[in-house]
């Protein structure tokens, strides 16, 4: 539901291309529509807190960022940064492309300064989970629980593919040491992955 309202509002999608990429009816594609959009415009005057006068230079002067990126603070996104690691942790550092790194999440402005770096997990750990730890901690991102309750309310049948990958994570941010069995199983189902993405999403909005 949330998906598809992005990319109409995103990028211009048609209900009809949007019914094809989801396989929702047109009409309910258009119902689902305006419910995020209902939703959006009760959370606005509540928890989205307008501009203020001060923009970034590289923004407000060229006319390849403004206006598109005018509200814009930053970027976040994780990489894969690489890393030393002997005996039997080197296996968990191994990511999916066989090198060993650590994958490392990070957010800066648009004056490529850092303004949040959370590192020290293993490179073979899903996005989602490293996520998941920065969320979790006390100085970490924040999201809004207004918003998170409702995509459990109205997303819950929302069901999108998921794609295998090797990726998978068997421990906190922390560099423990590990147990020889003790690792989870590398490859999951889709209906573990939907499980364990709903268990993720409880645990964040009970911690709010």
């Amino acid at each position: 539901m949330l998906a598809s309202f992005l990319q109409i509002v995103g990028q211009n999608t048609r209900y009809c291309v949007i019914r094809n990429t989801f396989g929702r009816l047109q009409f309910a594609t258009s119902e689902n529509f305006h419910k995020i959009l209902k939703a959006l415009n009760s959370l606005a005057p509540d928890l989205m807190v307008r501009p203020g006068s001060t923009m970034p230079a590289k923004i407000r002067e060229s006319t390849r960022f403004y206006p598109y990126f005018k509200d814009c603070i930053g970027a976040i996104d994780g990489t894969h940064i690489p890393a030393s690691v002997k005996g039997r942790d080197v296996s968990s550092y191994r990511d999916r492309h066989g090198n060993i790194s650590q994958n490392v999440l990070a957010a800066c402005n648009f004056d490529l300064e850092f303004m949040y770096v959370l590192s020290g997990w293993e490179g073979s750990a899903h996005d989602s989970k490293v996520l998941s730890d920065a969320l979790a901690r006390k100085n970490g991102l924040k999201v809004l629980q207004a918003l998170h309750n409702f995509l459990r309310k109205e997303c819950r049948s929302d069901e999108f593919p998921v794609k295998l990958t090797d990726e998978s994570s068997s421990s906190s941010s922390v560099l423990p040491n590990y147990e020889d069995n003790d690792h989870e199983p590398i490859v999951q189902t889709q209906e573990q992955e939907r499980e364990d993405a709903n268990i993720w999403r409880t645990n964040i909005g009970s911690d709010m």
